[in-house]
C-alpha cells in the first residue's frame, strides 16, 4: 500500500481512552452505541487526526432494529481505526465478533503489496520494542479464494501475520460469528512467552484494487477459553 499506510504501526498510534466493560468471563471491545448513529464510534482513533474527516467518509455508525453496529464502506479507501487496550493473554485468550461483507473488493489478494486488499480485517497488537514492526495478527475476510485457516504474512509488515478465516466463497450480505483463539495463534507464531494485547484494530480498504468493499462489524468481545 502507499505509503506503508497497511503497517500496523499505525494502529499503535492512536490514544489510549477508557470504556471496556468486563463482565466475569467477558472483556467487551465494543458493541457500538446507538448514541453514535452517523458517526465514527467513541473510543475508537486514527494515527491522526488529518485522517479523521476522510475516516468519516469510510467508518459510521448504523442502527437497525434497535441494534447498533459498525459499517465500512471504502471506495479505494486504507484508513484503520484502532482502539487501545491492556490485555494478558492469560486471562483473556479468545476473540469473538461478529461481521458481514456485502461487497468485495474484488481481485484482493493478502499476499501481495499491488492486491493487498481486505474487505474486513480485525487485528490484535503486541507492540514490541520494534515500534516500527510491532507483532500482530490480522483475521481477515479476503476478496480472493485463498481457503479458511490459510495463513500468510503481511507483505508491508514481516511481524503481522495474516489468517483468512472467510472468503470470496462467503455468503455476503449475511452476519457471521468468529471465535478464534489468539493465545493459541500467537504461540503458534512467536512460542509460549506471551506478550500483553495493546490494541484491537480494523480495517476495510480497497486502495489497490481500486474497487469498493463494504463490511460491517459488531460485537467484538475477549473471553475466558473454555
Amino acid at each position: 500500500m502507499r505509503n506503508n499506510i497497511k503497517s500496523v504501526l499505525l494502529l499503535i498510534m492512536v490514544l489510549a481512552l477508557p470504556g471496556f466493560c468486563f463482565a466475569g468471563q467477558q472483556l467487551v471491545v465494543d458493541r457500538f452505541n446507538k448514541s453514535d448513529e452517523g458517526k465514527l464510534p467513541q473510543g475508537w482513533r486514527l494515527r491522526n487526526e488529518d485522517l479523521t474527516e476522510k475516516a468519516r467518509a469510510v467508518y459510521r455508525v448504523v442502527v437497525e432494529e434497535d441494534n447498533a453496529y459498525l459499517l465500512a464502506h471504502s471506495r479505494g479507501e486504507a484508513i484503520q481505526l484502532g482502539k487501545e487496550i491492556e490485555i494478558e493473554l492469560k486471562d483473556f485468550q479468545v476473540i469473538t465478533w461478529r461481521w458481514r461483507v456485502d461487497k468485495l473488493c474484488e481481485g484482493g489478494d493478502e499476499r501481495y503489496k499491488e492486491t493487498g486488499d481486505s474487505p474486513a480485517a480485525i487485528y490484535v497488537v503486541f507492540p514490541t520494542w520494534k515500534k516500527w514492526n510491532p507483532r500482530a495478527i490480522k483475521y481477515v475476510w479476503s476478496a480472493s479464494d485463498l481457503p479458511k485457516g490459510y495463513v500468510t504474512k503481511s507483505p508491508y509488515a514481516s511481524e503481522t501475520k495474516i489468517i483468512v478465516l472467510e472468503n470470496k466463497n462467503s455468503p455476503l450480505n449475511q452476519w457471521i460469528e468468529e471465535k478464534v483463539n489468539v493465545r493459541d495463534d500467537y504461540q503458534k507464531f512467536w512460542g509460549k512467552k506471551l506478550k500483553n494485547i495493546k490494541l484491537i484494530g480494523l480495517m476495510t480498504d480497497s486502495d489497490n484494487t481500486k474497487k469498493e468493499a463494504i463490511a460491517a462489524y459488531d460485537d467484538i468481545v475477549m473471553e475466558k477459553a473454555q
